[in-house]
């Protein structure tokens, strides 16, 4: 096919055989949005009323998305041929010549979305903002608008009235301009029916209506910048202690989440029930905001179902738990500890030190099984607590089990920090003198290590404290891996509390069961195929899952990352405290955070 041929993109529910004038736009591609049945001698007529369309609220409303307003394009003759199906033959209305099917013109159908259904032509999944990551984009990735350029470089390049302006290619105004062709057609379907049966004097176009007058501006009064300077130590403190809090406690975080969805959806309500352009960022708006209403729904109920258990059986788990305190994080760490100070299987640990630790560590143990047992008779309100806490929902319930979880084993936690801090100072000893017999040392001012000529009594002392270090290291090792293997277990079940809050938070349920119900409202791309009829036809592509899921895979990839056991081997190796994932990086803030460059960021 020459390079030169006109290209026309025809609605598939228009009928061929009709006869009238075609409007649409010129550009980037010539888009038929509809037909009026009017003779050629009417082009005026028609031509004011697209006019006034134009001007109407509901195509204000989506007018910033294309470059040009729609014009009459044609008329519309009936097919030459008689076979079914076959496409439309029209010229165009000017100086140039006609354009025939006869004469090799490439037709390509496409289907007008009525703004009810919410379906729609996109290039990419990623133009939609279903998950709260990043705002919604009107246009497409880079890569997506070049891989549909050069698909359909194979088929034409350039349009018959506007060769010379500029390369045509199936951009993102032009599916713009398919999306809202069959809005472009009510509404001059509407207004020919007005005109109809209006009177002649009042069949004018439409006007726009005058702008009210903007409310003038106060200016702010005098003081009111010394009262914002008076108060924002305040607010940069209330700011810290927000952060803090949500950083330490699961509950905390939990109910910043849930506040943030309430002003979420209080404040995308109005604009989603009363919004008139049902552009693709308003349909992205409205899957974002019911997906937030139905994991809060779902929330809800899980945790309703599941807090009625916890109340109806407090009793039998306040029992259970009781005995799992009190045998395994209190009478079985004091037995390792007095296992570990009698040579566990043959290794000779220092005397004096293991003594040390043994009765330091058993007193912190005992005097914390001690408060448990004072606990016990209140563990039945708790979980009650916890229980009636599940009308907030199931995450709310996940929440307050996490933090008791840390409550609870807040010994282990102590022993375990005590004895990684020895560890770690131990290994740093340990470095500094190996050093010292290599004859150098660590400058601090440079963050590098010099060459250095150590005196005699400086290397004895060396080797001094070098074999004191030496014979005092098993023993300090030994108590160190117990309490590091307990803070291992019990980071492995905060990790899964993580896991499932996170689920329950942010998992694309609605999004889902529209690609199951209707996959045509999530677009993942567009695809030209050729009709036993002859004619291409334009159709859009439904999201692959992999797309639906993008959002979790980072938040998969953060979990797996930070609790990827050879991550968790290092910090064991060297020392360092083990903590649970921050609650920032396994959140998703639902009011969008802009940067410079427009794109919004993850809520930190």
């Amino acid at each position: 096919m020459s390079p030169r041929t006109p290209t026309v993109l025809w609605p598939s529910d228009l009928s061929t055989s009709s006869r009238g004038v075609c409007y649409g736009w010129e550009r980037p591609l010539l888009l038929v949005a509809g037909v009026l049945p009017v003779g050629e001698d009417k082009e005026e007529d028609v031509r004011e009323l697209l006019t006034s369309v134009t001007v109407l609220p509901q195509w204000r409303a989506v007018r910033d998305m294309f470059s040009s307003d729609p014009t009459i394009i044609g008329f519309c003759e009936p097919p030459v041929s008689s076979r079914r199906g076959a496409p439309p033959s029209f010229r165009l209305v000017g100086n140039a010549p006609a354009l025939s099917t006869a004469e090799g013109i490439q037709v390509v159908l496409y289907q007008r979305h009525r703004r009810q259904t919410m379906r729609f032509y996109a290039f990419d999944f990623t133009e939609l903002d279903i998950l709260p990551l990043q705002d919604s984009a009107h246009d497409p990735s880079p890569s997506s608008v070049k891989n549909a350029e050069a698909v359909l470089q194979s088929d034409f390049t350039r349009t018959h009235a506007a060769a010379s302006r500029r390369s045509a290619s199936l951009d993102a105004e032009v599916l713009s301009q398919a999306n809202f062709a069959q809005l472009l057609a009510d509404l001059v379907e509407r207004r020919s029916r007005m005109r109809d049966t209006q009177p002649p004097a009042l069949s004018t176009p439409l006007t726009s209506t005058p702008e009210r007058p903007s409310t003038p501006v106060i200016p702010p009064a005098a003081g009111t910048s010394e009262r914002r300077s008076r108060y924002e130590p305040l607010r940069r403190a209330a700011s810290e202690l927000h952060v803090i809090l949500r950083d330490l406690s699961t509950t905390a975080d939990q109910l910043d989440v849930r506040f943030e969805q309430s002003i979420y959806v209080a404040g995308e309500l109005p604009h989603v029930y009363h919004d008139k352009a049902r552009t693709v960022t308003s349909i992205s708006k409205y899957i974002k905001f019911h997906n937030c209403v139905w994991l809060v729904l779902n929330d809800v109920i899980i945790g309703v179902a599941f807090g009625s258990f916890l109340c109806e059986n407090r009793r039998v788990l306040a029992a259970w738990l009781e005995y799992v305190m009190q045998h395994y994080l209190v009478h079985r760490m004091e037995l390792a500890l007095l296992w570990l100070n009698n040579w566990p299987a043959g290794l000779k640990l220092n005397t004096e030190l293991s003594q040390f630790y043994c009765h330091s560590l058993i007193g912190v143990v005992s005097a914390w099984g001690w408060l448990l047992a004072r606990a016990a008779p209140y563990f039945p309100t708790v979980i009650g607590a916890i229980g009636i806490a599940g009308c907030c929902g199931m995450t709310m319930i996940v929440s307050l089990l996490s933090d008791t979880l840390s409550l609870l084993t807040a010994h282990l936690y102590a022993c375990y920090y005590i004895s990684a801090t020895v560890f770690r100072h131990q290994l740093s000893l340990a470095g500094s003198l190996w050093n010292l017999f290599r004859g150098k040392r660590y400058n601090v001012l440079r963050n590098r290590i010099d060459s250095w000529d150590y005196e005699l009594d400086q290397l004895l002392l060396g080797t001094i404290l070098f074999t004191l270090l030496a014979f005092l290291y098993p023993t300090v090792l030994t108590y160190y891996a117990l309490f590091a293997t307990a803070r291992l277990a019990i980071m492995m079940v905060h990790a899964v509390l993580d896991t499932v809050t996170a689920l329950l938070n942010h998992f694309p349920l609605f999004a889902l069961l529209l690609r199951v119900k209707d996959p045509l409202r999530l677009p993942g791309g567009i695809c030209i195929q050729r009709t036993k009829a002859g004619p291409l036809l334009l159709t859009s592509q439904p999201a692959p899952l992999s797309s639906i899921f993008r959002h979790y895979a980072h938040l998969a990839a953060r979990l797996t990352t930070h609790y990827h056991p050879l991550r968790m081997l290092r910090q064991l190796a060297v020392g360092r405290v083990m903590t649970p994932i921050p609650r920032s990086a396994i959140r998703y803030s639902m009011i969008p955070v802009r940067g410079k460059a427009g794109v919004s960021r993850l809520h930190s």
